[in-house]
């Protein structure tokens, strides 16, 4: 299996949906209801392209067939995303064992207010998390960021965070590459894709 990066042209239209992992039970006697969290929530992605002609048409239809299906990954963010948060430094997870939707850093640049914001994105060992906070570093440089989904895989210290250019590692829902080609040769394509939670 490789991952690849996915290539970049910029979707028509692009959907991205954090799919929880959660149920809920309902007691047959007196209709009362419980929710419950697990792990594997994951991000899944939906990404149309509409006339896509030239070079890149060409680079769209190499890229879904070297894919060979489901067996390769890439990495995908999401493309209508921007940061709003003032970041700096080169942020690092600060301490190993780290779980749930909480993570401490540090190597940030000191004193930031509004460091990273609510709705910024992070990613460190392919997981893809969303700020659900703002959050400011301290004279130290030392922040502590909630997030959402829970962290999957426990990352090392000194991990370090993207928040510039964060990705997920992705792979196709349908084994099949195809495209619609109209007159004039140019193509559309329909992307979809899920979060590999044992990446």
């Amino acid at each position: 299996m490789t991952t690849f990066t996915f290539p970049s042209i910029t979707p028509t239209t692009n959907t991205f949906e954090l799919v929880a992992n959660t149920r809920t039970f309902q007691s047959p006697l007196t209709n009362a209801i419980q929710t419950t969290s697990r792990k594997g929530s994951l991000w899944r992605a939906s990404l149309q392209f509409n006339n896509l002609s030239g070079d890149d048409r060409k680079t769209m239809q190499a890229f879904l067939v070297k894919l060979n299906g489901q067996e390769h990954r890439f990495r995908l963010h999401d493309h209508s995303h921007t940061t709003r948060g003032a970041g700096g430094g080169t942020l690092l997870v600060n301490g190993a064992s780290q779980s749930g939707t909480s993570l401490v850093c540090d190597g940030a640049t000191a004193n930031v207010s509004n460091y990273l914001r609510a709705g910024d994105y992070i990613s460190f060992n392919n997981e893809l998390h969303m700020v659900v906070a703002d959050a400011n570093s301290d004279n130290s440089g030392n922040i502590t960021l909630s997030i959402a989904p829970p962290i999957r895989k426990t990352p090392a210290d000194d991990t370090v965070i993207d928040y510039t250019a964060p990705v997920s590692g992705v792979f196709m829902l349908s084994g099949r590459a195809s495209w619609n080609t109209q007159p004039g040769i140019i193509s559309n394509y329909n992307i979809d894709a899920v979060e590999d939670v044992l990446a």
